[in-house]
């Protein structure tokens, strides 16, 4: 899947912050290691600017000494924490954020960035209402304990995550473009389109028209993150769904396709491009994508083919028909 996958990410961005929700978590150094050396390894050719990211897993196995070192090192760029059961690969996620302040304290002496899944898994707490109680139940208290931890909310996916964002100078927002894009009826009615379950899961069209007013409106705390996902349609069409929306083939396109709508292609390279980098200290690439709105439909890929025969379905193919892009 890697193989098939990676191309897609690097020919199109210089930086990917690389998730550590693995089969088998990546908490350690090591195995951040030993996953950038795979990374590497089958990296297209074509694409010798394209940077990989590390982070870590945060959870029991974590330990801040060798996190540290691992920062120290360059290796380690960021701690991503995920609430146990919310997503996929979550299961050695935390029930309690505090429960790692530990972790936090040693992340803001050392300027080491905290990545979120902002969801509840409280089960009493109807689905698309996840994100603002977490934000209020979890995320808050760690904002008020560590005041410098810098911390990003990925993937908001309501106007409470706006907010929140918003609310605290040392949060940033990465919105995908698949939540600027869709509401909760494209993904259920008039049936469940399994295509586009992720979590959090896409929200209403109120949110949605949120995340684009924020998006285009050249905040510097918010910034493109595709959480793009790659799953086999075994996976994704079986009895139960695998979270995921592989989107790194035609994000571009699909953000490009609702700056154009609302006039705000003047904002498109700060969403996208800039804002996210400074956020994170890493200089913006000088070089450059063009992106042309074609007046025709052009024939774009559907689905890609792992070595082995699994088929991932290409999330925004309907905008990718509209553009053709240049590097």
């Amino acid at each position: 899947m890697l193989h098939a996958v990676i191309g897609y990410t690097s020919r199109r961005f210089r930086y990917a912050m690389v998730m550590p929700n693995l089969s088998t978590p990546i908490a350690t150094t090591s195995q951040a290691s030993m996953y950038l050396q795979q990374i590497r390894e089958v990296t297209p050719p074509d694409s010798p600017d394209f940077r990989p990211l590390m982070t870590l897993y945060c959870s029991d196995q974590l330990e801040a000494e060798d996190l540290i070192q691992g920062h120290n090192e360059g290796i380690i760029k960021a701690v991503k924490y995920y609430p146990a059961g919310a997503t996929t690969n979550s299961q050695s996620g935390g029930s309690a954020m505090m429960d790692y302040s530990h972790i936090f304290e040693a992340m803001e002496a050392s300027n080491i960035p905290l990545l979120v899944h902002a969801e509840s898994t409280d089960e009493n707490v109807d689905i698309f209402d996840r994100e603002a109680v977490f934000l209020e139940r979890e995320l808050t208290l760690v904002c008020q304990h560590f005041p410098q931890l810098k911390v990003t909310v990925e993937h908001i996916s309501t106007s409470a995550g706006i907010e929140f964002v918003e609310a605290h100078p040392q949060v940033g927002g990465s919105i995908t473009p698949h939540h600027l894009s869709r509401n909760r009826s494209d993904m259920i009615s008039p049936s469940f389109h399994a295509d586009l379950f992720c979590k959090p899961v896409i929200n209403s069209e109120h949110d949605r028209l949120t995340l684009v007013e924020t998006a285009i409106s050249g905040n510097s705390s918010f910034f493109l993150g595709t959480d793009s996902a790659p799953h086999p349609t075994h996976s994704k069409y079986g009895k139960d769904a695998k979270a995921g929306i592989f989107n790194a083939a035609y994000g571009l396109e699909v953000v490009a396709e609702i700056f154009a709508s609302e006039n705000k292609l003047d904002n498109l390279a700060a969403f996208t491009s800039v804002n996210g980098s400074i956020f994170y200290g890493y200089e913006p690439s000088q070089d450059s994508v063009t992106l042309h709105r074609s007046p025709i439909d052009l024939e774009k890929a559907t689905h890609i083919s792992t070595e082995n025969g699994n088929q991932v379905v290409l999330f925004g193919v309907e905008e990718a028909s509209q553009w053709t892009i240049k590097t």
